[in-house]
């Protein structure tokens, strides 16, 4: 789908794909038992890995916000800092993606840190948050990191890995804008959208995303020593992201020790239950491991999630559309909406299924909620 197909994405890397929308608690089977003996601790040295090389490795320190002469000196030609707030933003704006300045162009597959994101002038959500963020704090801008819920998108590295995306985007906290304190710096402006839940997200945090960004590229790469530093290093950042602990849980997998990804997975579902990236994972890794009980449980687990999910109901539907089968597109829009009712597509999508079935009235009253959410959007 080309609406998907366009957010800009930070990556988590999953072996199966799944879509998050489900709030209950996860009961969990209990791990392998020398999966219990196994420490956060042994998971970040590296030593199962590398042996005892591993003591001697240093993590990576890619100075993400770092601003260098040239661009300090840019930044300054462009955006007087003495201009009020909001010219300030829109300075820097018309500074980053105006034609006849930086023109940045905008490549989801590019995660860079702030100062390759300048001197390559292209980048993903990440590298244009990291640059944004840096310059704006360089003029006196107050701002902050937000993740965003979009609707889930994942992307397939090779004949194995898939990819499923996270959004990342710039608050700019101002005293003006007194309804919601803030303005919304998003460089995928024709995908976000104002309703979709956000929330702020600390430094280190979003900087954390960066190192998972490279460790996933490189073990898709095959560069095992690099993947495990730099997810290390997004782990010393961030430590309770689920995500994180899952692409480790992938690594240490793909190297075949199961009891230490079971043990990653299992960190990971700690911190967040509802996490059906890892539900899948664990299914993989149990059936690698020829424990088909664990892993049909945690894959019927998955499967239930994903269903209890719209956006997952959704794509269902237009799988059934397109082959004909206007029914089941009902049935799965129908549970889609249920849980999202706001969504435009759900709606265009249901008036185009009733105008296949022959029910005119509803295909009608469905266009008409598609307009009123367009306007309201």
């Amino acid at each position: 789908m080309p609406f998907l197909r366009t957010i800009v994405p930070y990556l988590s890397l999953l072996l199966i794909v799944t879509i998050s929308g489900c709030s209950s608690s996860v009961k969990l089977q209990d791990p392998h038992a020398q999966a219990t003996v196994i420490s956060k601790s042994d998971l970040l040295s590296g030593e199962a890995l590398f042996g005892a090389e591993a003591r001697h490795f240093s993590l990576p320190n890619d100075q993400v916000m770092m601003l260098d002469e040239d661009m300090l000196e840019y930044i300054d030609r462009y955006v007087p800092r003495r201009n009020h707030e909001l010219t300030r933003i829109r300075s820097l704006l018309t500074m980053m993606t105006g034609a006849g300045t930086l023109n940045m162009h905008y490549d989801m597959s590019k995660t860079y840190t702030a100062r390759d994101a300048f001197h390559k002038a292209e980048g993903n959500c990440l590298a244009f948050s990291y640059l944004f963020a840096a310059f704006a704090r360089q003029k006196g801008l107050k701002v902050s990191f937000q993740e965003v819920e979009i609707p889930p998108q994942w992307d397939e590295a090779d004949d194995e890995l898939l990819y499923f995306s996270r959004h990342v985007n710039v608050k700019v906290h101002m005293g003006d804008f007194r309804e919601t304190n803030g303005y919304v710096v998003d460089i995928d402006r024709i995908n976000y959208k104002p309703y979709y839940r956000q929330w702020t997200i600390s430094n280190r945090e979003a900087i954390a995303l960066y190192y998972s960004n490279m460790g996933t590229d490189y073990l898709q790469e095959g560069n095992t020593k690099d993947a495990f530093l730099y997810l290390a290093k997004a782990l010393r950042l961030s430590p309770k992201d689920p995500a994180l602990w899952s692409n480790l849980g992938v690594l240490y997998r793909h190297q075949g020790l199961h009891s230490y990804a079971e043990k990653a997975y299992f960190i990971a579902l700690k911190y967040d239950g509802r996490q059906q990236s890892v539900l899948n994972n664990l299914s993989v890794l149990y059936d690698e491991m020829g424990e088909t009980e664990k892993s049909d449980y945690y894959f019927r687990l998955a499967r239930s999630h994903q269903m209890k999910n719209p956006y997952y109901r959704y794509f269902q539907a237009l799988e059934a559309y397109r082959a004909g089968d206007y029914d089941l597109a009902l049935s799965h829009l129908k549970a889609a909406l249920k849980r999202r009712d706001d969504e435009k597509r759900f709606h265009q999508l249901l008036g185009e299924t009733y105008a296949k079935l022959g029910d005119e009235p509803r295909a009608i009253k469905a266009e008409a909620k598609v307009r009123e959410l367009m306007d309201i959007n």
